[in-house]
Order: C-alpha cells, then sequence, then structure tokens
C-alpha cells in the first residue's frame, strides 16, 4: 500500500504536507533539498542520522537542515507526519543554517494547541496559506521543549515489555500487573516510563488507540470501524481525540488524504 500525502499549502518558498506512512515502512538514507520542520502528530517512528537514532512516541516537532542524511522506520501503526519544508535561501532560514544542527523535541502544550488551531483555521479557509505558514514555522522555531527522543534500544527490557503491552493488548493492561511482573510499584513504573518515553503510560496507550484507528482509516475502514479497532468506545470519542491530537477530525484526514 502507497503512502498517503497531500499538499496542505504553498506561499513564497515554502510548503506544508501531511504524510500518512504505513506501519512498518522503512525509507533509506536520503536527504531533502529544501529545510525541513516536521511534527509527528500520530503514530510512532525511529529516525536516524550520523550514526544517532532518536525513538519517538510522542507528539514531537523535528528540524532537519537542507541536505542532512537520515533515514526512518515507522511504527507498527504507522506515523501522521505534518512537514513544513522552506526553500535553503528564504529569509526565515537563518536559525537552521549550522552545520549539523539536527534536532526533536517535544513542543510545549501551548505551542502544540497553537500548532492545531492553525490547522484547522487553514483547513476551514479561515486563514491564507501565507498567514498558516508563516506562524507554523514560527512556532516550530521557538524551540520551546525538552529534547525528546530517546536513543533507540536504550531502555530496560522490562520497559519494552511494558511499553508493548500497552501498544498491543486489545484490553486494558493491568498496571499493578505489570510493576508487579517488574518487581517494581506501580507508581514507580509509571515514573521510569515517563522519564524513558516522555510521556505517562495512560497517555502513551491512548496515543496508540489513536494510531491505529487513523491506520484503519487510511486502509479503507469506515470512522465507525476504524473507532472500533482502535479500541475507542465509539466513533464520537475517536473523532475527540483526533481532534485533539492533529487538529484535523478523521472526516478532514481522508478527505486530504484520499489516493
Amino acid at each position: 500500500m502507497m503512502r498517503r500525502q497531500t499538499v496542505l499549502a504553498k506561499s513564497a518558498g515554502m510548503e506544508a504536507r501531511l504524510t500518512w506512512y504505513n506501519p512498518g515502512e522503512t525509507m533509506p538514507v536520503h536527504g531533502h533539498r529544501a529545510h525541513q520542520l516536521s511534527w509527528l502528530l500520530s503514530g510512532e517512528m525511529c529516525e536516524t542520522s550520523r550514526g544517532t537514532a532518536r525513538e519517538l512516541v510522542r507528539i514531537s516537532r523535528g528540524i532537519k537542515p537542507a541536505g542532512l542524511p537520515h533515514a526512518n522506520l515507522y511504527g507498527p501503526a504507522g506515523a501522521l507526519v505534518l512537514a513544513l519544508n522552506i526553500e535553503p535561501d528564504a529569509p526565515l532560514c537563518t536559525d537552521l543554517t549550522l552545520p549539523g544542527d539536527w534536532d526533536w523535541s517535544a513542543p510545549s502544550a501551548e505551542i502544540s494547541l497553537e500548532i492545531q488551531r492553525i490547522l484547522v483555521a487553514l483547513h476551514d479557509g479561515a486563514i491564507s496559506a501565507d498567514l498558516a505558514l508563516s506562524d507554523l514555522a514560527g512556532r516550530a522555531l521557538e524551540g520551546e521543549g525538552e529534547t525528546t527522543g530517546r536513543p533507540a534500544a536504550s531502555a530496560d527490557r522490562w520497559l519494552n515489555r511494558v511499553r508493548e503491552q500497552l501498544r498491543d493488548d486489545p484490553d486494558e493492561p493491568d498496571m499493578q500487573q505489570l510493576a508487579a511482573q517488574a518487581g517494581i510499584h506501580r507508581v514507580h513504573l509509571s515514573r521510569r516510563f515517563t522519564r524513558q518515553y516522555g510521556l505517562p503510560p495512560s497517555l502513551y496507550r491512548l496515543r496508540c488507540k489513536l494510531g491505529r484507528a487513523i491506520s484503519g482509516l487510511m486502509q479503507g475502514e469506515s470512522a465507525a470501524e476504524a473507532a472500533q479497532a482502535g479500541g475507542f468506545a465509539d466513533q464520537a470519542h475517536f473523532t475527540r481525540a483526533a481532534r485533539r491530537q492533529t487538529g484535523m477530525t478523521p472526516s478532514h484526514l481522508r478527505a486530504l488524504l484520499a489516493a
């Protein structure tokens, strides 16, 4: 199955693309002609550059200067990525010209919400492409938020097992049981998990459910079917979760990324 991609907007040396990558899809080492600001909106991915791998499981913002060699592996539920490409000679790019500058960080809750509002307003035609792209780039270059994307394979084995169960178990995992298997208190488990992956187990579980539902949607399921496959109580719960995390409803995503 081919990945889904659409150009959301173009303006004065900038272009915003929304792409859904297939579950388990890989991209060999490559570089981009333009500078790129990216947001991982849903799903998971691992990006490798210059021998360093970053495993991303939460909403994250990435900066890649033009020509930076990197490779990507997308998670078991795929990944929804918003990319803002900026021509290297655009005046806005001065903060991205340092050699070797490669960064993934977790934007603050305020910036994440603003990005979602900008996307909704752009899709609804309430703001121009020029204004939307300038604001998206400006917020990305704020540099707020902690570094995210822990080194791949750096987690303890028991933490990896907890993550797999949170991601793959169709039923809600018993945190007390998972903690007992690791020989620690469940509060300690939550703290260790959050330090390792950048978000608590409950929010990681919700993010995985959303990733599965969006994956089903991209593979032709109805919104109701995708909601059920993702583990949501109903379509309304799926719709609210998608809008909160990506700024778009399932119907918006399907229309934007129609084959």
